[in-house]
């Protein structure tokens, strides 16, 4: 697995399933990766893409070349993204009978998926928090509002 640039935990999840380790799986840390490293792809592909031709990189001779260090992201903006991810992708799926009528595990699993995209266009609307001098801090210019609410005529 990949080093964790979120480190998001199972007490994240407990803030949202409270007995989440009562079911017999006693740490959820490979689902919490995965998850991570689903929610940095898209990340890379619906808000770097736009981020670095439109804002960043305008010179289009550089845009090829600059790839997204997702160690700059802001942690705390992602770990209810992850949480929801894990949820819904890896950890209910493994909870599940897989019978024909829903359990409670299938339900949750549709109710995490809205929450995991609810979250994620959050971010994207309120804007990305990105410390592209790795600085330390986000000021103003990092942390761009991704908008596709646009009126068209």
């Amino acid at each position: 697995m990949a080093t964790s640039e979120f480190a998001v935990a199972n007490s994240d999840l407990q803030k949202f399933q409270p007995d989440i380790l009562g079911f017999g799986i006693a740490d959820f840390g490979d689902e919490l990766q995965l998850a991570e490293n689903d929610v940095i792809r898209q990340i890379r592909a619906e808000w770097w893409e736009k981020y670095r031709h439109s804002v960043r990189y305008k010179d289009i001779t550089k845009v090829t070349s600059v790839e997204m260090d997702s160690s700059k992201l802001t942690n705390s903006q992602w770990t209810n993204c992850v949480s929801y991810m894990a949820l819904w992708k890896y950890i209910f799926p493994q909870l599940t009978k897989w019978r024909e009528e829903e359990d409670s595990f299938m339900r949750q699993m549709k109710f995490y998926r809205d929450r995991y995209s609810e979250e994620f266009q959050s971010v994207l609307r309120d804007g990305v928090e990105y410390d592209e001098d790795g600085g330390g801090s986000i000021s103003n210019s990092e942390k761009e509002p991704f908008h596709d609410l646009r009126l068209t005529r």
